[in-house]
């Protein structure tokens, strides 16, 4: 029970450093649209998790015991390089399924994207480099999540059950942006309720991929490069396949919030469900040999 209960004691000190400084930023600077009037508060929110996670440890004396800093196990190559091609698949199967299930006239080959094959290579481009280039910010938030929270809170509960949690913990940490249309906009029913709803299971299911990813390395360098490489390469490479190459915006069949968790969620559930099974297979293998032995 000590144990546990120092625990519970560090979670809630790393919550309150992690959440505090963000809803006060989001709130002082919110421009009421879901972005910041700031760009400097803006550029800081993913890194206090970061520096919540240092102030805990420093608070509480762990130290950097178990802080998953180092690059990884042996072999950890491929997953380093999964965490860069699953961002950039992401768009063009959103793409892909965006004009399966959800655009109502026209077809994908008539699309921006597609219209223009140069400037959509560039864009790819730019949009990795930039998410190389402030990989930093993935590592503030990576560094707390995965890194400190999720860890703590497997001392606690099943493994699959702290992945939920840090999925929700994560997900409200967005709150006072989604209160204001971050993500997913205004325009549908139930705002800004359905977008913290969405922003829960997609966090979810990211938070399952992203743990599967640090647990299988060791590290969370390759969760960081995987979650800024989702931010940069997503909605700007998504973005031109909304549009025909006119510059006119396709006609859907549902609003864009609606159309958003169709094209983009399929793959986001697919990652983290299989990452949960791989997960419990590892942990049910590894039960099993100690069994044995």
């Amino acid at each position: 029970m000590p144990n546990k209960k120092k625990t519970l004691l560090r979670i809630a000190l790393y919550l309150i450093l992690a959440y505090v400084p963000v809803y006060i930023l989001c709130f002082a600077f919110s421009d009421k649209e879901g972005s910041l009037t700031s760009v400097l508060a803006g550029n800081t929110l993913m890194l206090y998790p970061a520096i919540a996670v240092i102030i805990t440890r420093i608070v509480t004396r762990e130290g950097l015991h178990n802080s998953f800093l180092g690059f990884g196990k042996r072999n950890s190559g491929k997953y380093y390089a999964l965490a860069v091609l699953y961002p950039i698949a992401l768009p063009y199967v959103s793409a892909l399924l965006l004009h399966l299930f959800v655009v109502k006239n026209g077809s994908i080959t008539d699309s921006a994207a597609l219209s223009d094959g140069t400037s959509a290579v560039a864009m790819l481009l730019l949009s990795i480099a930039t998410g190389f280039a402030t990989a930093v910010h993935g590592f503030g938030e990576e560094l707390g999540w995965r890194g400190y929270l999720t860890p703590k809170l497997e001392e606690l509960m099943p493994a699959p059950a702290a992945v939920i949690v840090t999925g929700i913990i994560w997900a409200l940490w967005h709150g006072p942006l989604l209160a204001y249309g971050y993500d997913f906009g205004r325009d549908y029913d139930f705002f800004p309720y359905g977008g913290f709803i969405a922003m829960i299971v997609m966090c979810i299911f990211w938070s399952a991929f992203l743990t599967w990813l640090t647990k299988r390395t060791n590290s969370v360098y390759p969760a960081a490069l995987c979650h800024m490489l989702i931010d940069t390469v997503l909605t700007s490479n998504l973005m031109p396949f909304t549009y025909n190459a006119n510059g006119d915006k396709f006609e859907l069949r549902t609003n864009d919030f609606w159309g958003q968790i169709i094209s983009v969620f399929p793959m986001i559930i697919v990652a983290g469900a299989v990452s949960m099974v791989l997960m419990w297979r590892k942990k049910s293998s590894g039960e099993n040999k100690k069994a044995l032995s």
